[in-house]
């Protein structure tokens, strides 16, 4: 008996024959597992598009170039960074942000007289990349909150919580750290994901 995946639609599971069909979403099947279903319609559409003579490792060829053109990644750079990283990076629809900490964008000076002040000024340089890119805090999926003193906790939230729409908050993460760059108090970063609307 020949094993599962040889590459050839007329090989036999038992004694029963594969016909061209089965192969096919046989192979649907296999590659969407190991691609957690991505591009699976995709996949199928370009298996019938292309016959059954086609190999496995081309199929994988095929899905790895559309996922990578599909995936274009783009730096953000207009927005001040304190080191040699990119504001933010675009990724697909996926926008991934760097800590934001309260720098003014303007001076490049951390806005630090309070910690109000800060929190403020990061989550502004956060909103700002995300206008600049095409997003807004609706599109946030997820956030991570890196405080100082964890005893500003509660006045973090206060203040954090009008930068996103009640009902539809981000998913958060929020840590105490020992220290922050140019001795912030507070530094967030984010991942937002925008669905295309055409």
């Amino acid at each position: 008996m020949k094993q599962w995946g040889n590459d050839s639609p007329k090989e036999s599971f038992g004694q029963s024959p594969i016909n061209c069909d089965t192969y096919r979403n046989v192979k649907i099947l296999e590659i969407a597992m190991i691609k957690n279903l991505l591009f699976v319609s995709m996949l199928g559409a370009l298996i019938a598009a292309v016959g059954c003579q086609v190999n496995e490792r081309r199929i994988r060829d095929i899905v790895r170039d559309e996922m990578s053109s599909a995936m274009k990644r783009m730096a953000i750079l207009d927005a001040h960074a304190v080191g040699p990283y990119s504001p933010a990076q675009k990724l697909g629809n996926f926008l991934f942000v760097s800590g934001q900490i309260g720098i003014n964008q303007n001076t490049g000076v951390l806005e630090n007289k309070d910690f109000e002040t800060e929190t403020r000024q990061s989550l502004d340089n956060l909103m700002s990349i995300l206008r600049n890119t095409g997003y807004d805090s609706t599109d946030v999926v997820t956030t991570t909150v890196y405080l100082k003193d964890i005893a500003d906790y509660t006045t973090m939230n206060n203040i954090y919580g009008g930068y996103f729409q009640e009902g539809n908050y981000p998913a958060r993460a929020t840590v105490q750290v020992a220290a922050l760059p140019r001795d912030a108090r507070i530094e967030i970063s984010a991942i937002a994901y925008k669905s295309k609307k055409e």
